[in-house]
Order: structure tokens, then C-alpha cells, then sequence
């Protein structure tokens, strides 16, 4: 059974992110700027990206990723990100069903990066 102090750990951390993670509300809607690691298959961190979560719709996460590396196309999802813009380093992921909280955006994103890392090392 889960204990309290870890109970409001993650209910914070799904309303304002991981605590290493930026909240931001300065544009008038939750963004959360952080960086979603990537654990090889013993657990240990061996990359990470530089992301953004956004809340324009309260319902639904907007992710965008930083230059992701290449061994991220290898994954079954690559298909899922669009470059923003010409020259842009910034890439849009998009969901078949947005993430509805930020804990469940932050894990899909982490989850997808540590796979498609295995896949290829």
C-alpha cells in the first residue's frame, strides 16, 4: 500500500510535473519544460530530451520534444512526431488520444524514448 507522503509526491507531480521539471504559467495555460530521460535496460540513464508539456486544452497535453536523436525514427510511434517548422529543432507529438494529466504525458514520452533507445543499443 502506497504511503501518504508518496500519495502527494505523485498528485503533485501530476499537477506541476516531476519536481525537477519547470511549471509555468505565464502564457495564461500549464507548461511544464523539463527533460524526459532515457534508461537503457539495466535502469540506468543514458540520454535524455529536452521537452515541453503544455495544457492549451486542460483535457489534453500538447508534447513537444527538443531535437530528439535519431535512433528515436526507429521506433514504432516516429511516425507519431511532425517538425514544427522548417530548420526547427522542436517536434509535435502526436497522440491517437491525448494525454489527459501530465504524469500520463511525461510517462508515455519517457516510456517511448527508453524503448526505442533498447531497440537499437
Amino acid at each position: 500500500m502506497e504511503t501518504l507522503g508518496k500519495r502527494v509526491v505523485i498528485g503533485g507531480e501530476n499537477f506541476v510535473g516531476p519536481f525537477d521539471w519547470y511549471f509555468d504559467m505565464s502564457r495564461g495555460y500549464r507548461t511544464f519544460t523539463g527533460r524526459f530521460l532515457i534508461y537503457d535496460r539495466t535502469g540506468i540513464v543514458r540520454d535524455y530530451v529536452r521537452g515541453r508539456v503544455s495544457f492549451k486544452d486542460p483535457t489534453a497535453a500538447d508534447v513537444y520534444l527538443y531535437d530528439p536523436p535519431a535512433y528515436v525514427g526507429k521506433h514504432p510511434h516516429a511516425k507519431c512526431l511532425q517538425l514544427l517548422a522548417p530548420k526547427s529543432k522542436w517536434f509535435k507529438l502526436h497522440f491517437e488520444r491525448p494525454a489527459a494529466t501530465f504524469g500520463a504525458a511525461y510517462a508515455f514520452v519517457e516510456h517511448m524514448l527508453t524503448e526505442a533507445f533498447n531497440l537499437t543499443h
